[in-house]
């Protein structure tokens, strides 16, 4: 019975630890810097910071993180789960250098399912209030097929330039760019 006890406490420890280990990776890795880190995402960067939702042209709009629309938000074990995956996808393709291309990148956002998902609910999680009040009547005229799901538009369909203002002009500039010599 000792034995079992002390088995018992020594195990809450160790998964005690584990769990703050996990929580605070989960913390770190949920910074923009550390989005930004790899060389392959400064285009992203640099495009998220001077949109409607980045630091450097803050317009009243909400300053979003990566994993503000890049993950999902409909609860913790599907948050997890999902950044999890993405992570070691990102992880391997940059360890082996499979990182996607501009080309692939401008490809990818012309396909509705895109490679690089923004969640619905990442957007929802901050803008609750489409229809309340203080919100202009053209706002509210434009988002009611949206709220009455009488629409397919998802909110990057019509909002497309907020998280990374005109990202697909920024790439095939991009590609000019490297196929006229200049840097990636």
């Amino acid at each position: 019975m000792k034995k079992a006890f002390l088995g018992f406490i020594l195990g809450a420890i160790v998964a005690g630890g584990i769990a703050l280990f996990s929580a605070a990776q989960i913390t770190a890795t949920n910074h923009v810097s550390f989005c930004a880190s790899c060389h392959e995402m400064k285009v992203f960067h640099e495009t998220w910071k001077v949109a409607a939702h980045g630091p450097d042209k803050h317009r009243g709009a909400v300053r979003a993180r990566c994993v503000d629309c890049h993950l999902p938000h409909e609860g913790l074990i599907k948050y997890l789960i999902t950044k999890g995956m993405a992570g070691m996808s990102d992880f391997y393709a940059h360890m082996t250098g499979k990182m996607a291309t501009y080309q692939e990148w401008l490809e990818a956002l012309k396909d509705p399912e895109r490679k690089v998902k923004v969640y619905e609910s990442g957007c929802r999680e901050c803008h609750k209030e489409l229809i309340g009040n203080g919100v202009p009547l053209k706002a509210i005229l434009a988002h009611r097929a949206y709220l009455l799901r009488e629409t397919d538009k998802t909110c990057i369909s019509c909002h497309s330039t907020v998280g990374h203002g005109n990202i697909r002009a920024v790439l095939a500039q991009k590609i000019k760019q490297n196929k006229q010599g200049g840097e990636l």
